[in-house]
C-alpha cells in the first residue's frame, strides 16, 4: 500500500523557525487535517512536501519513491495551492489540453456544467 511519509521537515524565514522537525504519515484514502493559526506554516509545509518550495531539511516518500523534486510527484500526488497559479486570460479548454491526458478530455468536454466555459 502506498502511503505518504514526511519526516524531519525544517523551514525558517529570516532566521525565525516556521517548521521544526515535522513528521507526518498517512495512508491512501485517509483524511488528514492540518490545523493551525494564520502564518504558522500549513501552506508552506504542503509546498515543501510537493517540492515547489525549498527547506533546510526534508524527507518525503510516497510508497517506495523518495520525492526530491516536483517532477517526481507526477501522477503520484496532487497539490492545489491557495493562491492563483494560472495566468489570467487563459481559456479553460487550453488548460485542459495542458494538464489532462488526451484519453480523459472527453469526460470534461461532455460535462454540461463546463460547456459555457469552454
Amino acid at each position: 500500500m502506498k502511503n505518504l511519509h514526511i519526516d524531519s521537515i525544517t523551514k525558517s524565514y529570516n532566521n525565525k523557525p516556521i517548521l521544526s522537525d515535522v513528521f507526518l504519515s498517512c495512508n491512501i484514502g485517509e483524511i488528514v487535517g492540518i490545523l493551525g493559526r494564520n502564518g504558522c506554516g500549513k501552506s508552506t509545509l504542503l509546498k515543501i512536501v510537493y517540492a515547489v518550495e525549498t527547506s533546510e531539511n526534508r524527507f518525503v516518500r510516497i510508497g517506495d519513491k523518495i520525492i526530491k523534486r516536483v517532477t517526481d510527484t507526477k501522477n503520484i500526488i496532487s497539490f492545489l495551492p491557495q493562491d492563483g497559479f494560472l495566468p489570467k486570460g487563459v481559456k479553460i479548454s487550453t488548460l485542459i489540453k495542458c494538464f489532462l491526458p488526451q484519453e480523459n478530455r472527453a469526460l470534461l468536454y461532455g460535462n454540461e456544467f463546463l460547456q459555457p466555459y469552454l
